[in-house]
């Protein structure tokens, strides 16, 4: 019996620790969205890769390619910009927030894809009533 208690205690051990570890990453994931969010809306400058790097860590979510190809935008690398954007409209083709950025990069390099991409937001768009 005591060896089972032992071994218990060791499971619900490993679980706290991996629970522990998993949260610091979350933690850490979210505040560096939130610098990403003052560099890519609000003129602050930082280091956008590092801040990305941490933010996708263990995170299934596509906003860092989206942070990523506004930062770029801005900074007037719109071909990675549209490179980011084309990510999570690939992996997210419903996402009208990524149609709609990478109409507006687009623009700027392939007015084609721009077309198609405004085409697509206007699809996905709710009917305005």
């Amino acid at each position: 019996m005591a060896a089972i208690l032992g071994g218990v205690r060791i499971v619900l051990i490993l679980a706290a620790l991996l629970a522990g570890a998993w949260l610091v990453t979350q933690t850490r994931g979210a505040r560096a969205e939130d610098q990403l969010t003052k560099i890519a809306f609000e003129e602050r400058r930082g280091d956008s890769a590092a801040l990305l790097s941490a933010d996708r860590l263990l995170n299934p979510d596509r906003r860092p390619d989206l942070f990523e190809g506004v930062i770029l935008g801005k900074a007037g690398d719109f071909k990675g910009a549209v490179a980011a954007f084309q990510r999570v409209t690939t992996a997210e083709p419903e996402n009208i927030e990524a149609w709609g950025l990478l109409a507006s990069a687009a623009k700027r390099t392939d007015p084609r894809l721009a077309a198609q991409a405004r085409a697509t937001a206007r699809r996905l768009s709710p009917p305005v009533r």
